[in-house]
């Protein structure tokens, strides 16, 4: 479900210091961060990673809907609903991903999506964004109406065959040290519309719930990393 190093990397033990900027919504009973333009022409939609709400991911959002006039709006669903991984526990764990598998999440994503028509009707395109598991998940969702373009940070679990037919979407891949340059070889190769950016001094989860954005080789990562997830999904979607 996660990637390798998540089972080698510590858990974080610090509480970043950071207020986010947007608001909640309801959206079929459960939050949604919603942040940004609600006139924009164009939405993304994080996907977290196994750790779900967190305040680096919070920055992340605000970062990208903030700072131009033609930012899009920002959404980030909580689709664990609260329930995130029991990494201490292996059983518990070994249940939760079964719950949590990327298909079982499609059904909301859509509800998301249908929601961000109704609610925004300037929104015409949206981009997905992901880390780690979320990474997994927004490529397994390219092919959703509405969703033009997608970025992967640190993600995990890649394959070749997640580029079937997605080909021509274009896609952004920032790989950490973690994953390697012969795992993402086929996917990389199959694309056509591949933008694929390696940070080999920072580890899996820098960016996202692993993140000490205290430690300033990581946080001026961090912040490089929004700024080509931003330049792409302009690019891409604009």
């Amino acid at each position: 479900m996660s990637s390798e190093a998540c089972d080698t990397i510590p858990i974080p033990q610090f509480t970043p210091d950071y207020t986010p900027k947007g608001e909640y919504e309801l959206v079929d009973n459960r939050k949604v961060y919603v942040v940004g333009n609600p006139k924009a022409t164009y939405a993304l939609i994080c996907i977290y990673d196994v750790f779900g709400f967190h305040k680096n991911t919070f920055q992340g959002c605000d970062y990208l809907a903030t700072g131009t006039e033609d930012a899009p709006l920002v959404v980030m669903p909580d689709f664990f609903n609260g329930d995130v991984v029991p990494f201490n526990d292996p059983e518990a764990r070994k249940a939760w991903s079964e719950k949590n598998a990327y298909q079982n999440h499609v059904p909301y994503l859509q509800t998301v999506l249908n929601w961000i028509k109704e609610k925004y009707p300037s929104i015409k395109v949206t981009g997905l964004y992901g880390f780690c598991w979320g990474g997994k998940f927004s490529i397994a969702c390219a092919r959703m109406d509405m969703v033009k373009a997608v970025a992967l940070i640190h993600p995990s679990r890649l394959t070749e065959s997640d580029a079937d037919g997605i080909e021509d979407v274009p896609v952004l891949i920032i790989a950490s040290k973690n994953e390697t340059v012969e795992s993402l070889a086929g996917l990389v190769s199959k694309l056509n519309k591949v933008e694929y950016v390696r940070m080999d001094d920072v580890f899996h989860g820098w960016c996202a719930a692993r993140g000490d954005w205290g430690d300033a080789l990581q946080k001026e990562r961090a912040e490089e990393a929004m700024r080509k997830t931003n330049e792409f999904f302009h690019k891409a979607l604009l």
